[in-house]
């Protein structure tokens, strides 16, 4: 949650990554990391962080091939 969260700043967000890489890259960590992409996308399309929409759809979608449905219409 704290990388999604971080993607207001994106040095942040790189930061947070590289320093939890061991972290987010267990099966654990990457679930970790859909809840969490999961809940800010659900806050985009409440209208919260619009300027996070395509960063978050673009990692959603790196991670499970899938585009988040407000993307799709």
């Amino acid at each position: 949650m704290l990388w999604a969260n971080s993607l207001h700043v994106p040095t942040v967000a790189a930061r947070v990554r590289d320093e939890f890489a061991e972290i987010l890259d267990t099966p654990t960590g990457r679930v970790g990391e859909l809840v969490a992409l999961a809940e800010m996308l659900q806050a985009v399309e409440r209208g919260w962080y619009p300027h996070l929409a395509a960063p978050l759809a673009q990692r959603a979608q790196e991670l499970t091939n899938l585009s988040p449905p407000f993307l799709a219409g």
